[in-house]
């Protein structure tokens, strides 16, 4: 590799968006814009700097050797993202328990079929094999029960109409949130 090489990948390499604005510390890591600049420090290093709008308003023009704005997407805490798999889970295991103790089986078959796979590849249940009859075992590691469900063909079903079921009717076994936050915005 050159030194012009050299030189243009340490200018090109520089810290991902910071979330609080350099002067005031406002979080940035919402929806919307911010400006950005390189800064290159007495050594030649690219820094970043990531400003507020606010703040870049009132921010003399300075010596920077590149400007953009950054776009940010507001996202999920990796605690939040745990919480709506919890969520998730919970209210796919409410549907599997209300769709395995249903009367109407045979007609809700491959719903219980596609709920026991979801909740297989969320590690809520594990497959335990066949059954004699041709059923498929799975079993609630935490709970010790064993369910048969049905071995559904995949030929004859629709699995993305099923999927639209499923998700829809999950929906109204989600669990009720702790803190009551959520009860006044319906």
């Amino acid at each position: 590799m050159s030194a012009q090489t050299a030189d243009r990948e340490q200018y090109l390499k520089f810290s991902r968006p910071h979330n609080a604005c350099l002067l005031c510390g406002k979080a940035l890591n919402v929806d919307g814009r911010h400006p950005s600049l390189i800064h290159l420090s007495e050594k030649e290093e690219a820094i970043r700097q990531d400003f507020c709008p606010d703040c870049w308003e009132k921010k003399q023009s300075g010596d920077y050797f590149s400007y953009w704005v950054t776009k940010r997407v507001n996202s999920e805490s990796p605690e939040q993202r745990r919480l709506n798999r919890a969520e998730r889970n919970e209210a796919l295991w409410r549907l599997f328990a209300a769709l395995y103790e249903s009367k109407d089986a045979p007609e809700l078959a491959p719903q219980l079929f596609l709920v026991a796979h979801l909740l297989m590849k969320y590690k809520v249940i594990v497959y335990g094999g066949k059954a004699a009859d041709g059923r498929l075992i799975f079993k609630h590691p935490k709970l010790g029960e064993t369910f048969e469900v049905t071995d559904v063909g995949l030929e004859g079903v629709d699995f993305a109409k099923v999927n639209a079921m499923v998700e829809e009717q999950a929906l109204n076994f989600r669990p009720e949130p702790a803190n009551g936050a959520d009860a006044g915005a319906e």
